[in-house]
């Protein structure tokens, strides 16, 4: 067995109730080999840190725990990135500090890594807390998958875009400089898109190694909290537009998940702004454009996969001036034909 030593990043801020279990679960790991964990201190206002220290004051395990101080509040993303400037493990773990990791989590998605150093290994995860649909692993136990086939699944649903539950490789990711855009909620989102369009091999551990806890009031969609979302999922947009022509992403499902990213703007505007029309165009049309500087020929083949794409993105090989009208009329149809 290979001695690959991992690095688990767990960002903390304001996360007093839960950070006791969490450290915990890290500190049960039955992993044999050499583990280290950056705890990210964000400069919350509670007394997280306090207990932190308090808890590795008396610990006297084998794991190196290491506490990265920030200046100032910078946000998740910021902390995730901190964590991957200061890791010094082969492969490398995002923790959220309000959930918990079972104790042969890093046992269980290491151990493909014996024979191979894939990309990443994606582990399955159980829920606790209020009840939530969730998006789910479909992919079976012990698959490997190369290349295009990554991008595929992940534009069909099979795997999770959630950071956390993935054993990444960390010189993959430095190599490809693939960082968290900061400032930006729903991080996730891009992150994950953007490690499908560059992974040229992953792993399947289809078995509950994440413990994703959602307590009472934290998935609330207040008109607050769907401004910002409508605003981040704007900003998701460009950027992934952004990437895939920088890098020159060959995936055609990788563009048609961006298209899939605008036509939900598109139509979930009304529901999270209380914007006008006039309003939402200023939104839509802009990136509409941002998503014409893609050739026209790559949007075309991608459209032409299936007739279901073809009806679903066809606006996106339109001019931009009949963009949302398409999208409108296929809308109605849709919902028409759930109501027959």
């Amino acid at each position: 067995m290979r001695d690959i030593k991992i690095t688990i990043v767990v960002p903390i801020y304001n996360v007093a109730p839960y950070i006791t279990d969490c450290i915990q679960s890290i500190m049960s790991q039955t992993y044999p080999g050499k583990m280290e964990c950056l705890l990210i201190d964000d400069c919350g206002t509670d007394n997280s840190m306090e207990i932190v220290e308090g808890i590795l004051k008396s610990y006297q395990g084998k794991i190196d725990f290491k506490i990265c101080h920030h200046d100032r509040n910078r946000g998740l993303s910021a902390a995730r990135n901190t964590g991957i400037n200061h890791a010094t493990g082969e492969y490398i773990y995002f923790l959220d500090s309000d959930d918990e990791i079972t104790s042969d989590c890093i046992e269980k998605l290491s151990s493909p890594l014996n024979k191979e150093a894939y990309d990443f290994v994606i582990g399955g995860y159980r829920i606790t807390g209020i009840k939530h649909s969730a998006p789910p692993l479909l992919l079976a136990d012990g698959m490997a998958l190369k290349d295009l086939n990554i991008m595929q699944d992940y534009y069909d649903g099979k795997w999770y875009m959630m950071v956390c539950g993935k054993l990444c490789n960390l010189s993959f990711l430095r190599k490809n400089q693939l960082l968290f855009e900061e400032g930006l909620i729903h991080e996730d989102e891009l992150w994950s898109f953007q490690l499908a369009c560059l992974a040229q091999s992953m792993y399947v551990v289809n078995q509950e190694t994440y413990i994703y806890k959602i307590r009472e009031g934290s998935i609330t969609m207040n008109q607050k909290t769907q401004e910002r979302k409508a605003a981040a999922f704007q900003k998701i947009i460009g950027c992934m537009a952004d990437f895939l022509l920088k890098r020159n992403i060959k995936s055609k499902y990788a563009y048609l998940k961006l298209f899939g990213m605008l036509v939900v703007l598109d139509n979930r505007l009304p529901e999270w702004t209380c914007l006008n029309q006039y309003e939402q165009n200023k939104i839509i049309i802009p990136l509409r454009k941002s998503v014409g500087r893609i050739p026209f020929s790559m949007r075309l083949s991608c459209c032409l996969i299936d007739i279901k794409k073809l009806i679903l993105y066809g606006s996106v090989i339109l001019p931009v001036c009949l963009y949302r009208s398409y999208n409108r009329l296929v809308n109605c149809l849709i919902l028409y034909c759930k109501s027959k």
